[in-house]
């Protein structure tokens, strides 16, 4: 069984049946490719909500709430201001995470939630997506993760508790195995 069979199977997700995904749009859109398991666990699922706060986004999703390109957009205009305003901080008091200051390395944004959470790739120039970080980031108080493997490997490790994480480790619990599609 893949990792989004057995995604499929904790959540109880039936075939996704929306429209399809302009992917090489999203990439462009994005300034990244996109993943290909990332791509299979979109045309698989479409956007939602897994258990009762993880959103998963789909670029371009008609409900605006999951669309990947425009929340990804707004993000990165929310941490370029802080960042750019952490310049003249002590670095003690600075949030962006030093692997952003690499040439061509950026976040791009996958996942989020309304508790706080945005979950991204860690984007680098001329590498396989297939191989980029996972990063997680709480907004209160700018606490990053970073996390090996896809999303759907990391989303897998989540569900099933084999995957450390100070603030995630709720979507282990059988009450948050669920996924309600967008509308």
């Amino acid at each position: 069984m893949s990792d989004l069979d057995d995604i499929r199977d904790i959540l109880g997700i039936q075939p996704y049946r929306g429209a399809p995904t302009d992917w090489e749009a999203a990439s462009q859109a994005l300034g990244a490719s996109i993943p290909g398991d990332f791509r299979a666990l979109v045309n698989a699922l479409g956007p939602g909500l897994i258990g009762n706060d993880t959103i998963l986004l789909q670029p371009y999703a008609t409900d605006e709430n999951y669309d990947q390109v425009l929340i990804h957009q707004e993000r990165m205009r929310g941490l370029e201001t802080i960042w750019e305003a952490e310049t003249h901080s002590p670095a003690v008091f600075r949030t962006k995470p030093t692997v952003f200051d690499e040439p061509g390395v950026r976040p791009v944004l996958w996942a989020y939630s309304g508790l706080g959470f945005y979950l991204y790739w860690v984007a680098r120039p001329d590498t396989d997506p297939a191989s980029w970080q996972i990063a997680f980031e709480s907004a209160s108080g700018g606490d990053w993760e970073f996390h090996p493997g896809t999303a759907t490997s990391f989303l897998l490790r989540l569900l099933r508790g084999q995957e450390p994480s100070r603030y995630l480790d709720y979507l282990q619990h059988p009450e948050q195995h669920s996924f309600t599609p967008a509308r």
